[in-house]
């Protein structure tokens, strides 16, 4: 009788392809759910210190436009022309020019300063 031949004789373990094939999927899938979960920690920590910085602009620019609202109020500005002793007084009737509407809307006329605005029978305040 003839003996096994131990060419073909495998030593050690023998794992299972489609396993290993399952295993390296699963570990890809879980490296990719790590990196994701990375990932997005770091664009929150981003988000959070972008939403402080535009709180604390906004914040200024509160502050700003309340200063500006301030200086620019009749009494502040009475007080600053007493402080640095000027007096205003309105101008002259000689001094006054005064503008009128064109009939026509749209239409320019000669000496014209001020543009009108899109809606007829408004004047444009800037």
């Amino acid at each position: 009788m003839a003996g096994k031949n131990r060419k073909k004789h495998m030593a050690g373990f023998a794992f299972p392809l489609p396993v290993a094939g399952v295993l390296t999927v699963l570990v890809m899938l879980l490296l990719l759910y790590v990196w994701l979960d990375a990932r997005v920690q770091a664009l929150g920590v981003q988000i959070k210190t972008l939403e402080q910085q535009r709180a604390e602009i906004q914040q200024r620019y509160d502050i700003e436009l309340w200063k500006w609202e301030t200086l620019k109020s009749p009494a502040n500005i009475e007080k600053t022309l007493a402080e640095h002793k000027l007096v205003m007084v309105w101008p002259a009737e000689a001094n006054i020019i005064r503008l009128h509407e064109p009939a026509l809307a749209g239409v320019y006329v000669d000496g014209q300063m001020a543009q009108l605005s899109r809606y007829p029978g408004s004047l444009a305040h800037d």
